[in-house]
């Protein structure tokens, strides 16, 4: 009764355990084989029939298409087998060829199951191999021979009467060989699965080719079957038609089928994964083409092997598109696994073409498998910044197409060029230089676009250069003064006939809109780079040097810009100035010959780009070397002059709607601040007190009424373009959105009465012949009754009121531009005045920006510059504490000057300029204290004074704050001197 208990609940056990089997779950699936194998250990002594009863289990349950049943049961059928078998077992009939006699049986298929069925055996068989295999039981030294080629017989009958299963067939086979390898077993094994590879005729299939070189690496003595492959090796030179042929899975030609194993049947069935045979012969020629250099063999290299099998086989035009799909999963599987050297060779001609079109099109059937290929070519070069190179040549290149991004409409290539290394851009730079001159079409209007594309790289690689930290100085200058280089060729630059200097001609001919472009990409350069102080002074100089001794070498060709004998006299002189900034070494004094060198060459680039000014801003400026670098005995009064004139050589590249002049006069503007004069600043503070109107602007740049037309640049897009555009109407907060409305109401009402004036003239030139009058009238209308002279004088009425018309709508856009000029001057002047309050506000002279930056705060009309205004301000008077405060020659102008902030406190303005007030007055508090301490009377007595005025006149409107900080600084002031 024990007994039969112990049974029954064994019995549970067991049904539990192959329940587990079968479990989704790795860890309960491993778990249950630990249990199951654990009750046929040694020390257990398993009888003959538990054995046989579980091994008919296990083998029925590969079988089996439940959950994970297959992998479960072949883990514990491998480990069960190993011990089982592993050694002789006393008074035990069990054997090698029986457990091969259960496998072959339990997954026999009949015949009259379903197709369902009959796959689950064939798997079954499959995975039953698999075990017995890993098992190792074949391959003891006891082992009966005849076991290990009925298993090979099987297999591969298998993989010969159900091609879509022959992959998996061939796999475990092939890594059957690296175990036999593993395992120093003897040749025969290998030997013999070869032989029956060829008998099946499976040798010319990739399963086949994979097994095969398997085969020859790890087993180099092994007898391989004859007239195979020539020189008995897939990867044979001669063999690429071939192994073409075979990798794609294509069927061979009848002439080819006398050869042994030639004729394979095709798989029948497309997988969407990698064969595993691609990975056996990529990764072979890849350990081929390492050793190409060290000795010849005659096996493929990694560059014909590609070519022929991948881009003339699986990416021709006649491909399917699931050959296709293949050759993006082979070309991602090289770009993530490969070296360099290898993954260089990849992008061929097809193969590009293909990427290119399934990209451009979002509904092809293999556009994101062609998106997943872009992106894999960014990683890498994320990764590896000097696989750039080899991605751009190869898209771009002979190849690929110069439009690539603009064809795919993707960003791929700007982004491949922003994340390449030095290394990388010495390569891709010469190229671009190349494709601008030959872009590859003689259409000479998509030859301006690609060029213009190019020009928009090499931009977007110097914007990225100039901002990187993680590169020596040296090599980066290097490759930023070749792109400038480049521009300066084609810009300034016209090629004589048949003179092409040993570089590439550029076909067609280059435009001028396009060379005018080049020119305007160099000023969208040295924008980025003047913002790096390590290029700030550089490269400018570098470009104007290169214009200039190409022009006299004549090494890129007729130098396209006219210049007289004045021009070229002030050139000459000005590359003199810059030769001597250059040998100075004015110690403490590096920023103001640096900003001298900077102010030269853009000044030089200007007459270059054929600005008119340039040549008189050239004048003064070499006043003002001589002032200030020249004879240091000249007097003081000479040295503020040419800082005067210097102020307004800045103020003219400040006016102009550029960030690089913007840029450029800060950082000039910077080096001199401390050497401007009373004069100097009485330039910039005449600016801000101009108006923003037509009237200011005539007023400031004297101008006639008509005003002057300014030169037309070409149409280039926004981003790639230094322009600043300032609204002239300022911002967009909300808290502007009613002003603005009411704005635009005036001038909705403004653009009525201009109608209105405007019709009723047109009224009375038409007199009784208006178009709309009565229609009762008869047909014989007034037209009929009107003479030739009645015609003629009303034609001239009518030639008047239009002309009249016409003049108002251009003095109307007159005056915007002319607002929108003066708030863009009044801006960059602001900029040079924070420069100025940052680095002199100590100065006396700095007192001297108060009243007009309260001016300016409240009477601008655009909030923008009225906020700037005022945060200069708040910046000086944050800056001026302790010993920063200015220090008061006389005190006279400093009481006058309280006063006058005081008078101007009592104006109606916005909030920021009661607030802007009330700081400009504590400073000077501050100011006269710290000259006298007796000063405080007078002071409480100014301020009685405005209290006075707050109280009795109804124009005074001080603002309460103005009061309640002066008291909160009484209070703090007070304490300070008690103690």
């Amino acid at each position: 009764m024990a007994d039969l208990t112990c049974t029954v609940a064994t019995s549970a056990t067991l049904v539990e355990i192959y329940e587990d089997l079968a479990s989704e779950k790795d860890e309960i699936r491993l778990k249950a084989a630990q249990a199951l194998v654990s009750q046929f250990t040694p020390d257990k002594n398993a009888t003959d029939d538990q054995i046989q009863k579980t091994l008919r289990r296990l083998f029925r349950g590969l079988c089996s298409s439940r959950k994970a049943a297959r992998i479960g049961f072949s883990i514990a059928l491998t480990e069960i087998l190993s011990q089982i078998l592993s050694s002789p077992r006393e008074s035990s009939e069990f054997d090698i060829p029986r457990v091969v006699g259960f496998w072959e049986s339990q997954s026999s298929a009949s015949g009259s199951e379903s197709g369902q069925e009959q796959r689950d055996h064939h798997f079954g068989r499959l995975f039953g191999a698999e075990a017995i295999i890993k098992s190792g039981i074949l391959f003891k030294p006891n082992a009966p021979f005849s076991e290990w080629t009925k298993l090979l017989d099987l297999v591969f009958d298998l993989a010969k009467k159900k091609p879509w299963i022959r992959e998996e067939c061939g796999w475990i086979v092939y890594r059957c060989v690296y175990e036999l390898s593993a395992q120093k077993a003897e040749a025969k094994f290998v030997e013999s699965a070869l032989e029956r590879l060829c008998t099946n005729e499976l040798a010319r299939t990739p399963e086949g080719v994979a097994i095969w070189l398997a085969a020859k690496d790890l087993f180099p003595k092994v007898k391989l079957p004859s007239k195979v492959w020539k020189h008995d090796d897939p990867l044979d030179v001669k063999e690429r038609n071939q192994l073409a042929k075979v990798m794609k899975e294509s069927s061979v030609s009848e002439a080819e089928g006398e050869n042994k194993g030639s004729n394979p049947k095709s798989s029948g069935v497309w997988n969407s994964k990698l064969h595993f045979a691609w990975d056996a012969v990529l990764s072979r020629l890849s350990e081929t083409s390492a050793k190409e250099s060290k000795s010849k063999t005659s096996r493929l290299s990694f560059s014909d092997f590609w070519t022929e099998v991948v881009d003339n086989g699986l990416f021709a035009a006649s491909s399917s598109d699931e050959r296709k799909y293949w050759g993006f999963l082979l070309f991602v599987k090289v770009l993530n696994e490969s070296p360099l050297p290898l993954a260089s060779l990849v992008f061929t001609k097809n193969l590009v073409r293909c990427l290119t079109n399934q990209l451009a099109v979002e509904d092809r059937y293999l556009h994101r498998m062609a998106a997943k290929a872009a992106k894999t070519i960014q990683t890498r070069v994320s990764k590896e910044p000097e696989f750039a190179a080899a991605s751009i040549n190869g898209l771009m290149g002979s190849a690929g197409s110069v439009n690539f991004d603009q064809v795919t409409k993707t960003k791929t290539v700007e982004k491949i060029v922003i994340e390449a290394n030095l290394d990388a851009l010495k390569q891709i730079v010469p190229l671009f230089e190349k494709l601008v001159a030959c872009p590859g079409t003689s259409d000479s209007k998509a030859a301006a676009s690609s060029r213009q594309f190019l020009a928009g790289l090499l931009l977007s690689i110097v914007r990225s250069r100039a901002s990187a930290s993680d590169e020596s100085e040296e090599g980066a200058k290097e490759v930023l003064e070749q792109i400038l280089f480049t521009f300066v060729r084609f810009a300034y630059f016209v090629e004589k006939e048949g003179d092409s200097r040993g570089q590439t001609a550029a076909e067609p001919a280059l435009t001028e809109q396009t060379q005018e472009l080049f020119r305007s990409r160099i000023n969208s350069c040295l924008n980025s780079l003047i913002a790096n102080q390590k290029y700030a002074t550089a490269l400018p100089y570098a470009v104007v040097r290169k214009v200039r001794d190409a022009a006299k070498s004549e090494e890129y060709g007729k130098f396209i810009i006219a210049m007289d004998d004045t021009l070229q006299d002030s050139v000459k002189g000005a590359f003199k100035s810059l030769k001597k900034l250059s040998s100075t070494e004015k110690k403490g004094d590096a920023a103001g010959v640096d900003a001298f060198k900077l102010l030269y060459s853009m000044t030089i680039l200007q007459v270059y780009n054929g600005d008119a000014d340039a040549v008189s801003m050239l004048d003064e400026l070499d006043f003002c070397f001589s002032k200030i670098f020249g004879d240091k005995k000249s007097k003081k009064d000479e040295t503020a002059d040419a800082s005067d004139a210097l102020v307004e050589i800045l103020l003219s590249f400040a006016s102009k709607p550029s960030q690089l002049f913007r840029r450029m006069s800060e950082q000039v503007f910077g080096a001199f601040a401390d050497k401007i004069s009373e004069n100097g600043l009485d330039s910039l503070v005449s600016i801000l007190e101009a108006k923003e109107s037509l009237a200011g602007q005539q007023e400031m740049f004297e101008q006639d009424d008509e005003g002057e037309e300014d030169e037309e640049m070409m149409d280039v897009d926004e981003d790639d373009s230094d322009v600043e555009v300032i609204d002239a109407e300022g911002s967009n907060d909300d808290e502007d959105e009613d002003d603005e409305e009411e704005g635009s109401e005036e001038e909705e009402d403004g653009n009525d009465d201009e109608e209105a004036i405007f019709e009723a003239k047109l009224a009375e030139a038409l007199g009784p012949h208006r178009a709309n009058q009565d229609l009762n009238d008869d047909d014989e209308g007034s037209d009929a009754d009107m003479n030739d002279d009645e015609m003629e004088q009303v034609d001239q009425q009518l030639a008047k009121v239009f002309q009249a018309r016409r003049d108002a709508l251009s003095k109307n856009k007159d005056k915007k531009d002319a607002k929108g000029n003066m708030v863009n001057f009044k801006n960059r002047v602001l900029d040079l005045l924070e420069i100025y309050v940052k680095k002199c506000h100590s100065k006396l002279l700095a007192l001297d920006l108060l009243l007009p930056l309260l001016r300016l705060t409240r009477k601008s009309t655009v909030k923008q510059i009225s906020n700037k205004a005022n945060s200069v301000l708040r910046d000086y008077t944050r800056l001026c504490k302790g010993s920063a405060l200015p220090k008061l020659e006389s005190v006279e102008p400093a009481w006058e000057l309280l006063n006058s902030i005081h008078k101007e406190a009592s104006h109606s303005g916005p909030p920021s300029h009661a607030s802007a007030c009330s700081q400009a007055s504590l400073l000077m508090v501050k100011v006269l204290v710290a000259h006298d301490k007796n000063n405080i009377s007078g002071i409480v007595d100014v301020y009685a004074e405005t209290r006075k005025q707050q109280f009795l006149s109804k124009k005074c409107h001080v603002q309460p704050s103005f009061f309640s900080e002066w008291s909160n600084w009484c209070v703090s002031a007070s304490k300070q001197m008690k103690n």
